[in-house]
């Protein structure tokens, strides 16, 4: 990437080699060949993680990511790349806070499983 702006020459299949103006966030590129509708801009991965007995482990990871030359106009801007399990689904503001909004309520539940936890351990049944 040049210094300013920021920018990069990818090579394409269908369009020849294509110099894209790169985000402030964006962290790379793919070097192979391509189409230019596959062209993107990524951001860093940011993992969540939980504690558990054996360490911290990821269970989600999210990326900032746009592709200016896809077919889909929902990727065209700005997005959120979410990984779950593996595979990663783009998501926007509103799928934010609906994930942000699910992982609350499932707070709640591991609350309360762990006050069953607790009442087991304190003699309950």
């Amino acid at each position: 990437m040049n210094a300013e702006p920021r920018t990069v020459t990818v090579p394409t299949l269908d369009h020849g080699d294509i110099t894209v103006r790169c985000p402030a966030w964006c962290v790379g590129h793919e070097d192979a060949p391509q189409y230019r509708t596959d062209i993107s801009h990524v951001g860093p991965d940011e993992p969540l993680t939980l504690p558990t007995r054996r360490g911290p482990v990821v269970h989600l990871v999210t990326a900032l990511e746009i592709r200016p030359y896809s077919d889909d106009p929902f990727v065209q801007s700005v997005f959120v790349n979410v990984g779950i399990g593996g595979d990663w689904y783009p998501t926007g503001l509103a799928g934010l806070e609906a994930m942000a909004d699910a992982l609350t309520a499932q707070a709640d539940e591991l609350r309360d499983r762990a006050r069953r936890l607790a009442a087991l351990l304190g003699g309950g049944q």
